[in-house]
């Protein structure tokens, strides 16, 4: 009977648990002190489950209510399309009030439903969205979840119409300045040489008679202001050149090639010249395979520039030395590092690097860097430099 008893206690007790009810309260009136004391520890594990469920439901509310009130659009999914969750942000961004499916948002945006579908884990895109007569540009970052072994995709929304305006405000303007500097550089001696070699020969045109004499000083003196003039022509022509190579890169070739290879393939294609400056050249990378997917010959063109610029950079060092480096970082992505013991730039100089046409060489015409960050971008990757005065530099690579 009483063994009974006790099992009719723990009955109700598990099924409080199936079924979620932690109101059950265990009460044993007229029985002995074994029995009250069960049924007090029973209370006391449903009062501890009243408890987790009271702190669960507070952080679901808590985080609830953050991800109602963040500005930056939250949107997550089934890979089959089913919407669990679009947060305020992304309704006004998106103007809708209510939604089911990804499919319910193609008025507001094709491109962005097309991105919620194809785009892998961890990739971002720029989609573009129409907000009434104006069209904004929407930053789209899409990952993947596991959650209780289903597969949820997480996606944020953020306009960034606002930053790209006063970025390519900021990048119009710097390239004003760059144009504006190298073809006035370029047109205005041309321009005074002209007048100078037009005002010589009107000088002596400017007569009846059929017949001119000229000194040869004078006759050779409008000859060195043509010969200036074609110079300076030719040299216009080529910053044109290499203007437009900047925005004439091919879409990269992707192959897949250890890169150990590839940096000893560097290290011997420019042996003879960092012998013939006294440099040492180093490579160092893992001796396990390290493979990348980009294209070769594009990522030899980077490496070969860095690599150069790494030269000018030791030539007035006691031991002028350039490291080239492979490894993975913590992310375990490739990184391709190019240093040098050279004496560094200053921050001025770091702030522009990258910029096209400038350059702090006597030499050069200042796209190297601009041409191996558009590269790195088309394979999806990123250069950074780091340098201070008195310290080297080192540019990285990272894919």
């Amino acid at each position: 009977m009483y063994l009974e008893r006790s099992n009719r206690l723990f009955l109700r007790f598990l099924n409080s648990i199936k079924y979620d009810d932690f109101t059950e309260a265990f009460k044993i009136a007229g029985e002995g002190p074994l029995q009250h004391k069960l049924a007090r520890q029973l209370n006391e594990v449903m009062d501890k489950f009243r408890e987790i469920r009271a702190e669960k439901e507070a952080n679901l509310h808590y985080f609830e209510t953050i991800i109602q009130h963040i500005g930056i659009g939250i949107i997550t999914f089934r890979p089959d399309g089913q919407l669990l969750l679009l947060n305020n942000a992304a309704k006004k961004l998106l103007k809708v009030v209510q939604a089911h499916t990804i499919a319910d948002l193609l008025p507001a945006s094709p491109e962005l439903v097309l991105g919620l579908q194809e785009l892998e884990h961890n990739e971002k895109v720029l989609v573009p969205l129409q907000q009434g007569s104006e069209q904004a540009n929407v930053s789209l970052h899409v990952i993947e979840l596991s959650l209780r072994g289903d597969r949820i995709r997480l996606a944020s929304l953020q306009n960034i119409q606002g930053e790209l305006e006063d970025k390519e405000m900021e990048a119009w303007n710097t390239l004003i300045r760059v144009l504006t500097h190298e073809i006035m550089n370029s047109v205005t001696p041309i321009a005074s040489l002209s007048a100078s070699a037009s005002d010589e020969i009107d000088s002596y045109i400017d007569t009846v008679a059929d017949e001119v004499t000229l000194l040869r000083e004078e006759l050779e003196e409008v000859g060195h202001c043509l010969q200036t003039i074609s110079r300076r022509s030719d040299g216009l022509i080529r910053f044109v050149q290499e203007f437009r190579s900047l925005t004439t890169i091919s879409v990269p070739q992707l192959t897949r090639f250890e890169v150990q290879e590839l940096l000893h393939e560097i290290s011997t294609l420019m042996r003879e010249q960092v012998a013939g400056r006294s440099i040492c050249l180093q490579v160092e990378a893992p001796s396990s395979p390290m493979l990348l997917t980009a294209d070769r010959s594009m990522i030899e063109q980077v490496l070969i520039n860095l690599v150069k610029n790494a030269m000018e950079a030791v030539e007035e060092q006691e031991e002028p030395l350039i490291r080239l480096q492979a490894y993975f970082d913590e992310r375990s992505r490739v990184n391709i590092e190019v240093a040098d013991n050279g004496s560094g730039m200053t921050q001025e100089a770091l702030a522009k690097i990258f910029v096209p046409f400038y350059t702090t060489k006597k030499t050069g015409s200042g796209i190297g860097l601009s041409l191996s960050r558009q590269i790195m971008r088309l394979h999806k990757g990123a250069i950074a430099v780091m340098s201070e005065l008195g310290t080297g530099t080192r540019f990285v690579l990272r894919f």
